[in-house]
Protein backbone atom coordinates (compact mmCIF):
# COMPACT_ATOMS: atom_id res chain seq x y z
CA UNK A 1 0.00 0.00 0.00
CA UNK A 2 1.25 3.56 -0.41
CA UNK A 3 -0.16 6.97 0.44
CA UNK A 4 -0.35 9.01 -2.51
CA UNK A 5 -2.37 12.27 -3.38
CA UNK A 6 -4.58 12.62 -5.77
CA UNK A 7 -2.61 14.62 -7.78
CA UNK A 8 0.15 11.79 -8.63
CA UNK A 9 -2.73 9.57 -9.25
CA UNK A 10 -4.00 12.14 -12.22
CA UNK A 11 -0.18 12.23 -12.93
CA UNK A 12 -0.03 8.36 -12.69
CA UNK A 13 -3.02 8.13 -15.26
CA UNK A 14 -1.63 10.58 -17.54
CA UNK A 15 1.40 8.69 -17.52
CA UNK A 16 1.04 5.03 -17.80
CA UNK A 17 -0.54 4.93 -21.20
CA UNK A 18 2.92 4.25 -22.86
CA UNK A 19 3.90 1.51 -19.87
CA UNK A 20 0.11 -0.36 -20.91
CA UNK A 21 1.37 -0.49 -24.82
CA UNK A 22 4.53 -2.09 -23.53
CA UNK A 23 5.71 -5.57 -23.99
CA UNK A 24 5.96 -6.43 -20.24
CA UNK A 25 7.34 -9.49 -18.59
CA UNK A 26 3.52 -11.02 -17.11
CA UNK A 27 4.02 -10.41 -13.27
CA UNK A 28 5.06 -6.85 -14.53
CA UNK A 29 2.17 -6.68 -16.47
CA UNK A 30 -0.71 -7.73 -14.07
CA UNK A 31 0.57 -5.23 -11.57
CA UNK A 32 0.49 -2.57 -13.34
CA UNK A 33 -3.19 -3.48 -15.12
CA UNK A 34 -4.35 -3.74 -11.06
CA UNK A 35 -3.00 -0.79 -10.53
CA UNK A 36 -4.88 1.12 -13.66
CA UNK A 37 -7.73 -0.45 -12.37
CA UNK A 38 -7.03 0.97 -8.39
CA UNK A 39 -6.58 4.56 -9.94
CA UNK A 40 -9.38 4.76 -11.74
CA UNK A 41 -11.81 4.27 -8.75
CA UNK A 42 -9.89 6.98 -7.47
CA UNK A 43 -10.13 9.40 -10.31
CA UNK A 44 -14.13 9.10 -10.89
CA UNK A 45 -13.80 10.06 -7.26
CA UNK A 46 -11.91 13.16 -7.87
CA UNK A 47 -14.16 14.24 -11.51
CA UNK A 48 -17.03 13.85 -9.16
CA UNK A 49 -15.70 16.05 -6.31
CA UNK A 50 -14.44 18.14 -9.52
CA UNK A 51 -17.48 18.79 -10.90
CA UNK A 52 -19.54 19.62 -7.54
CA UNK A 53 -16.91 22.37 -6.63
CA UNK A 54 -17.14 23.47 -10.17
CA UNK A 55 -21.08 24.09 -10.05
CA UNK A 56 -21.04 25.45 -6.56
CA UNK A 57 -18.51 28.22 -7.88
CA UNK A 58 -19.24 28.56 -11.55
CA UNK A 59 -20.72 31.62 -12.72
CA UNK A 60 -24.43 30.35 -14.09
CA UNK A 61 -27.03 32.38 -16.49
CA UNK A 62 -30.29 32.93 -15.93
CA UNK A 63 -31.49 29.49 -16.79
CA UNK A 64 -28.81 28.06 -14.44
CA UNK A 65 -26.23 26.54 -17.21
CA UNK A 66 -22.85 27.35 -16.80
CA UNK A 67 -21.26 30.21 -18.54
CA UNK A 68 -18.13 29.87 -20.44
CA UNK A 69 -14.78 31.64 -21.52
CA UNK A 70 -15.32 33.20 -25.03
CA UNK A 71 -13.23 31.25 -26.26
CA UNK A 72 -15.67 28.64 -24.71
CA UNK A 73 -12.53 26.51 -23.28
CA UNK A 74 -12.94 27.89 -19.67
CA UNK A 75 -15.85 27.39 -17.20
CA UNK A 76 -16.32 31.04 -15.61
CA UNK A 77 -16.19 31.53 -11.89
CA UNK A 78 -18.20 34.19 -9.77
CA UNK A 79 -15.74 36.32 -9.11
CA UNK A 80 -15.93 36.91 -5.30
CA UNK A 81 -15.46 32.90 -5.27
CA UNK A 82 -12.52 32.18 -7.14
CA UNK A 83 -10.29 31.89 -4.12
CA UNK A 84 -12.85 30.14 -2.39
CA UNK A 85 -12.83 27.29 -5.91
CA UNK A 86 -9.06 27.25 -6.03
CA UNK A 87 -8.56 26.41 -2.15
CA UNK A 88 -11.24 23.32 -2.81
CA UNK A 89 -9.86 22.49 -5.95
CA UNK A 90 -6.14 22.42 -4.03
CA UNK A 91 -8.05 20.20 -1.15
CA UNK A 92 -9.08 17.81 -3.70
CA UNK A 93 -5.99 18.01 -5.56
CA UNK A 94 -3.85 17.31 -1.98
CA UNK A 95 -6.20 14.50 -0.62
CA UNK A 96 -4.42 11.15 0.25
CA UNK A 97 -5.38 8.00 -0.55
CA UNK A 98 -4.20 4.71 -0.05
CA UNK A 99 -3.84 2.44 -2.87
CA UNK A 100 -2.42 -1.11 -3.49
CA UNK A 101 0.75 -0.88 -5.24
CA UNK A 102 0.75 -5.22 -5.57
CA UNK A 103 4.49 -4.93 -4.34
CA UNK A 104 5.35 -3.28 -7.83
CA UNK A 105 9.07 -2.56 -7.94
CA UNK A 106 11.54 -0.86 -10.62
CA UNK A 107 13.06 -4.01 -10.74
CA UNK A 108 10.52 -6.19 -11.88
CA UNK A 109 10.96 -4.12 -15.24
CA UNK A 110 14.13 -5.27 -16.30
CA UNK A 111 16.57 -3.62 -18.22
CA UNK A 112 15.31 -3.70 -21.67
CA UNK A 113 12.27 -0.95 -20.57
CA UNK A 114 13.23 2.41 -22.42
CA UNK A 115 10.94 5.42 -20.62
CA UNK A 116 11.00 9.33 -20.16
CA UNK A 117 12.12 10.77 -16.59
CA UNK A 118 8.27 12.10 -17.12
CA UNK A 119 7.29 8.39 -17.37
CA UNK A 120 9.37 7.32 -14.41
CA UNK A 121 8.00 10.50 -12.46
CA UNK A 122 4.32 9.65 -13.18
CA UNK A 123 4.68 5.88 -11.60
CA UNK A 124 7.29 6.60 -8.85
CA UNK A 125 4.89 7.39 -6.10
CA UNK A 126 3.35 3.96 -6.54
CA UNK A 127 6.73 1.77 -6.68
CA UNK A 128 7.94 0.14 -3.70
CA UNK A 129 11.36 1.11 -3.82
Amino acid sequence: MATVTMNEILDFRRGIGSFLQLKLPLPVAYKLNKLNSATEKEVEFYQEKFNEIVQQYAKKDENGNLVFSEDGEQIMIQDDKIAECNQALEELLDLEVEVNTYDLSIENFGDNIECTAEEIAAITPFLND
